[in-house]
């Protein structure tokens, strides 16, 4: 009886894959204001100890202690409750700190995902975990970094420091964007749309092809229009109609517009995923954000949503025919 009390004590330890120690964090480089750097890295360490241990001990994460955004703290856990618990891997952590647009933001925090159902799960248990701060040091975001992640590639096509930061912050933004499907935030994705986007989707369908004699059926993709609030509509159906969503965002391009300041194009590789449904196809959206030294702290917002499947028939959608910024007129 005994040893197999011992065994279990044992087997509890090793839930996870993580120990009872402590889990410290330091900034390596990023920060010049040392209150706020030694505040960050004690902030982390203790959130990186309570993912730990409520990992190993397979309960709900208690993050009542924390100076944490309810944005933050809802996406954490959700992460936790409805996707899979994770653990940091190592014990000691050390990397930069980030400045963004409106605050800080750590990324290269490397950690495990342990999915309560391991045969329901697809993609990477590798994943890289990713802090946003804003400048009180409220946690404003806690996310998981998207897989087969091209950040630096992104980050290094910038111009000058100000459009790397911009470029920064919108694959932050795209991050979010992604996770506002996984957690089917109509409201988020509601705020995150002008109330005049133009929304696009584009449909496989087949087309007499009367070219020869015998008229033949050809791919051909058909192009829907619909505004913001039919959209919106759309989304609530889908939602309620579907017992889990997941998004994957790869091959990311950023493309300021050349001649509207605070204009981005995205381009992104989309696979969707529900419990009813399953598609691969190209994403552009083309944002607008508020210039910096605005007073009233707006949101960016989008502007154009556009979907492309990637295949029709046997052919494959080309890089020239992907839609871009260059497709739009902005007035």
């Amino acid at each position: 009886m005994k040893r197999i009390l011992l065994l279990f004590s044992l087997l509890s330890l090793m839930v996870c894959g993580v120990q009872a120690q402590q889990v410290k964090f330091t900034i390596q480089d990023g920060l010049s204001n040392q209150s706020l750097k030694s505040s960050m890295e004690s902030s982390i360490s203790s959130l990186l100890t309570e993912i730990n241990a409520a990992c190993r001990e397979n309960r709900p994460l208690r993050l009542g202690s924390f100076s944490m955004a309810d944005k933050a703290r809802k996406q954490l856990n959700y992460l936790w409750d409805n996707f899979a618990h994770f653990s940091c891997d190592f014990d000691t952590n050390v990397t930069k700190c980030l400045e963004t647009v409106n605050g800080y933001e750590v990324r290269e925090i490397y950690v495990t995902l342990h999915p309560a159902d391991a045969s329901q799960f697809s993609g990477e248990r590798s994943r890289e975990f990713t802090l946003g701060f804003a400048q009180d040091r409220t946690i404003t975001s806690a996310r998981l970094a998207m897989e087969n992640n091209s950040y630096q590639e992104v980050l290094s096509r910038g111009g000058d420091v100000a459009d790397v930061r911009r470029r920064m912050e919108i694959l932050s933004f795209v991050e979010d964007f992604r996770s506002y499907y996984d957690e089917k935030d109509i409201n988020a994705l509601e705020q995150i749309y002008s109330d005049d986007a133009l929304i696009i989707t584009g449909k496989v369908v087949m087309k007499k092809d009367m070219g020869d004699r015998q008229a033949r059926l050809r791919p051909e993709i058909k192009y829907n229009k619909q505004t913001k609030a039919e959209y919106i509509q759309h989304l609530r159906r889908i939602f309620a109609n579907n017992r889990y969503i997941k998004v994957k965002f790869d091959d990311i391009s950023v493309m300021a517009h050349p001649a509207k300041d605070n204009f981005y194009g995205v381009t992104l590789r989309q696979n969707w995923k529900s419990s009813s449904y399953e598609d691969d196809g190209y994403v552009f959206l083309l944002w607008e954000f508020p210039d910096e030294n605005d007073p009233r702290g707006s949101h960016p917002l989008v502007h154009v949503r556009t979907w492309q499947p990637e295949k029709y028939g046997n052919q494959t959608l080309t890089s020239d025919e992907v839609f871009t910024s260059n497709d739009f007129f902005i007035p």
